[in-house]
């Protein structure tokens, strides 16, 4: 038997299923261990940034409070990923049921236009002051904390500006980011002296201090957004974004761009399958919609007995997403400057209408679906930048409130580009548009479509798995197989986000972590037309992280993925208020 103090905290492997038996399913390796109690739990793939969102639990803070205190945790200890530099999206639901949705995603500058970033230099590698969005993540965990959560934002912060100020040991995982960006990192000096010792990464274990973020910092702790969107700390970024040195490639942000900007609240995108209710984001992130849209289909098929890891199963899932992915690459975009057909594409109506079209023998190129007159089809948006990178923070607390966000700076170290005398890393968001004559083409004050896909999922008034991820593009099908794998195949949260992943990107070339499905299997899916693009037992992404509560035991518990750091953490215990 495992020790006391263990079966209090951890579900080392034996979380209770959803009333089906478990498929017979290889465990990885990697299988990551659950964190279980009943005072709340965080995950994230931020040790540091757990801690600080699990301290802020047990001092009786809510679901909002921790999730916003992660995120600033973050960007100190996990830049390479999220930052106040960048945005993102958050999903909320209350311990009463209530839900919405927050856009705080990166914008366009006014001077924006579709063809900012045809001309040939530095921004053509994701780098540069020119891909520089209007950041939103100050903005968007500000109106997230007036709205619902019950700490000051110069609380919520003051966690992060110590670990800046202080230093934290550097993990494996930043220290691979920051061998990946040294290049990318010399060409901006403040980004080399951040990120850099002695223009060369830091070794694992090391520490590192940022003592112009912890100044950034204190500075929005006094001053409050107004510090970054037009303040002191809004002046610095313009002047760099003019001066651009030593690239000499200027970027078009400006102080109007900063103070035009705001956080929006948005009805979120809901959905039902078997049973369950999904509460997800809406456009300009592209996850929801797509997830919605896949669940609708896949609920006309008996996944179940197909049986988890079976070509069946597999060509299902991947089918689904084609049809989804050719509707979300023809029509979604920010609702701001393109109508949106939200309500169409997630109704079972048309599921109805496209599941015929799935043939079980083999794979099929499918077209976007034809919408009421109002909205016409588009040409094709592509991705411009498969480079996303991206966290995702879950986080219930002990009341039963739930928030499931996602925050970015588009892929490792955004821009490389940390504006002089800030400590802060900028977005590279920009490169999230797609090219002119697109749903997502780009426009002045436009927020590119994103594949962040942060989601509820609600069983007899309980959110039993907040799901979502990092990994661009490959985030959708992450979180969505996490769906499957906990409602279809009776999975634990562990073996949920540790079973083998597959993505199409909505071609006939399908990406698999190969080394746990029968090779039986893996041929038959050959046969019936997919070329197949072997990752081993795992690849590098889609990286996710779970939370929830246990249906039968009603208690809390949380999962982060092995294929990223783990930090997933309950408190000891929470104060009363």
């Amino acid at each position: 038997m495992l020790p006391r103090a263990c079966r209090l905290v951890l579900a080392c492997s034996g979380l209770l299923a959803l009333g089906v038996a478990p498929a017979d399913a290889r465990e990885g390796s990697r299988l990551p261990v659950a964190a279980e109690g009943r005072t709340g739990v965080v995950a994230t793939e931020s040790p540091a940034a757990s801690r600080v969102a699990r301290d802020v639990l047990a001092q009786g803070g809510n679901a909002i409070d921790a999730a916003a205190a992660a995120v600033f945790a973050i960007s100190v200890a996990r830049p390479q990923s999220c930052g106040i530099g960048g945005g993102g999206f958050l999903v909320y639901r209350s311990a009463s049921g209530a839900t919405r949705t927050l856009d705080f995603r990166e914008a366009a500058p006014a001077a924006y236009t579709p063809q900012t970033l045809d001309p040939p230099g530095l921004h053509k590698t994701f780098t540069g002051h020119l891909p520089v969005g209007v950041p939103g993540t100050v903005a968007g965990m500000d109106a997230a904390l007036q709205r619902y959560g019950t700490r000051s934002l110069a609380a919520t912060i003051a966690p992060a500006e110590r670990l800046a100020r202080r230093g934290f040991r550097i993990p494996t995982s930043l220290v691979g980011a920051m061998r990946q960006n040294a290049a990318r990192l010399r060409l901006f000096p403040a980004a080399a002296a951040q990120f850099l010792k002695d223009g060369q990464p830091y070794a694992p274990g090391e520490t590192l201090v940022q003592p112009e973020l912890a100044a950034s910092l204190r500075r929005l702790m006094r001053g409050g957004p107004a510090a970054l969107y037009g303040g002191a700390i809004g002046r610095r970024i313009v002047a760099d974004m003019r001066a651009a040195r030593p690239t000499n490639d200027p970027g078009l942000l400006t102080l109007a761009d900063l103070e035009a900007y705001s956080a929006r609240w948005l009805a979120p995108v809901t959905g039902t399958y078997r049973g369950r209710d999904v509460v997800t984001m809406g456009p300009p992130t592209s996850g929801g919609v797509a997830i919605v849209e896949m669940l609708n289909l896949l609920e006309r098929f008996d996944l179940r007995k197909a049986g988890q890891s079976s070509a069946d199963a597999i060509h299902l899932v991947a089918e689904a997403q084609r049809i989804a992915w050719a509707d979300r690459n023809a029509y979604l975009a920010d609702p701001a400057f393109v109508p949106q057909p939200t309500a169409f594409l997630t109704s079972k109506a048309y599921a109805d209408a496209r599941a015929g079209e799935i043939q079980l023998e083999r794979t099929t190129a499918h077209a976007p679906g034809r919408l009421p007159a109002a909205a016409g089809a588009r040409a094709s948006g592509e991705e411009t930048n498969p480079n996303g990178s991206t966290t995702q923070v879950s986080v219930v607390d002990a009341r039963g409130a739930a928030v499931s966000l996602t925050c970015t700076n588009e892929q490792e170290f955004g821009s490389a580009v940390v504006a002089p005398g800030t400590g802060i890393l900028l977005n590279n968001e920009l490169t999230d548009f797609s090219a002119a004559g697109t749903a997502n083409e780009p426009r002045a004050g436009k927020r590119p479509r994103s594949s962040m896909s942060p989601t509820i999922l609600v069983e007899d008034g309980r959110p039993i798995l907040l799901t979502g991820g990092a990994g661009g593009s490959r985030i959708i099908m992450g979180a969505l197989e996490t769906i499957i794998n906990r409602v279809d195949f009776g999975l634990t949260l562990a073996q949920a986000v540790d079973a083998e992943r597959f993505d199409s990107q909505g071609t006939s070339t399908l990406e698999i972590e190969d080394a746990r499905v029968d090779p039986a299997a893996l041929a038959s899916l050959q046969a019936r037309g997919w070329t197949l693009s072997r990752l081993g037992e795992y690849g590098v992404r889609p990286r996710i992280q779970l939370a929830g509560i246990e249906p039968r035991t009603g208690r809390t518990a949380g999962v982060s993925d092995a294929r990223s750091d783990r930090a997933a953490l309950v408190p000891r215990a929470v104060a009363r208020r």
